[in-house]
C-alpha cells in the first residue's frame, strides 16, 4: 500500500524539514529540571548563592562537548604556518590527556561547590535533593 510517490509513509510536513528531528539540548534540559528542584527542595534566598554556584558547576562539568569534529581544511588552503608547532610533536593520547585534566579540573570546582552548598542546606532540604536526584539525568538506572 504506497501513500504517496511509491513512498510507504506520507511525507514529513514541511515545517519538520527533510532531515532528522534535532537532537535534544541537554544542557537546557538539566537546567531546566535544576530549576525546578531549587523550587522541589526550597532554596530560600540565603542559600541561592550556593545553589547557584553548584548548579553553575554541575552544568558545567555535564557539559559534552559535540563529538562531530570539524572538517578537516584541505592541504591547499593551510599553510605551514598555521600547523601549530605544539601539535607536531604531541605524542599519542596528549591531546585526550589534555581533555581529561580539563575536565578534572571542573570534576574539582563541582566537588567544592557541592561541599558548600552542604554547609547552607538543611538535613531536609539535602534528604529531599537526594530522592530527586535521580531526575537529573534522563538515561535510567544512571545514579543508583
Amino acid at each position: 500500500m504506497a501513500l504517496e510517490n511509491g513512498l510507504p509513509f506520507p511525507p514529513p510536513p514541511p515545517e519538520m524539514g527533510a532531515g532528522f528531528p534535532p537532537r535534544p539540548d541537554h544542557a537546557l534540559e538539566l537546567a531546566s529540571r535544576l530549576s525546578a528542584l531549587e523550587t522541589v527542595i526550597g532554596i530560600r534566598v540565603a542559600q541561592l548563592d550556593a545553589w547557584r554556584d553548584y548548579t553553575a558547576a554541575l552544568t558545567d562539568f555535564l557539559d559534552f562537548p559535540d563529538h562531530t569534529p570539524p572538517g578537516p581544511a584541505a592541504e591547499a588552503e593551510m599553510k605551514p604556518s598555521d600547523i601549530p608547532a605544539a601539535n607536531a610533536s604531541e605524542l599519542f593520547g596528549e591531546e585526550i590527556a589534555d581533555h581529561m585534566l580539563e575536565r578534572a579540573d571542573k570534576a574539582r570546582v563541582l566537588k567544592d561547590k557541592a561541599a558548600a552548598l552542604r554547609t547552607v542546606l538543611t538535613a531536609y532540604q539535602l534528604q529531599k535533593l537526594e530522592d530527586a536526584e535521580r531526575t537529573l539525568d534522563p538515561r535510567p538506572g544512571r545514579f543508583r
